[in-house]
């Protein structure tokens, strides 16, 4: 259960992180990197973004709970597992920024569902002998 919550909660922050840092960029503009004066401009465009500043909050959270499960977890479960955060955020990027997604993006997004199902379907617990060891 605790493998659950903490896997729900990643992925929802990550969505909710990248869909306000996407739509507080929006908000800022385009990026011309190459003219210094233009960087200092958009970086302080960016931190007085209430959208940019949610979205530091939200992922910096998800980035702590992604690390204290990894403690427990195998990456090889918890990577392909958070992975439906791409189907969460193509879900919301169409419907709160308005995106426009191809078919064949969306297949792509099953795909990938799929995948995660079947991860999910496996068993995730670590092997004993071998928890302590890196390689």
């Amino acid at each position: 259960m605790k493998s659950f919550i903490f896997i729900t909660l990643i992925i929802v922050l990550n969505v909710l992180g990248n869909v306000c840092l996407s739509h507080g960029m929006q908000q800022v503009g385009e990026v011309h990197p190459l003219h210094p004066l233009a960087l200092l401009t958009l970086g302080l465009h960016t931190i007085i973004n209430p959208w940019f500043d949610l979205a530091i909050v939200f992922l910096i959270t998800y980035t702590l709970l992604y690390m204290s499960a990894l403690s427990w977890l195998d990456l090889s479960y918890l990577l392909p597992m958070t992975a439906f955060h791409y189907v969460l955020t193509a879900l919301l990027a169409s419907q709160l920024l308005h995106e426009q997604i191809a078919t064949v993006r969306w297949a792509g997004t099953l795909t990938i569902t799929l995948g995660v199902l079947l991860v999910g379907l496996s068993d995730r617990k670590k092997d004993s002998k071998n928890s302590g060891n890196i390689l």
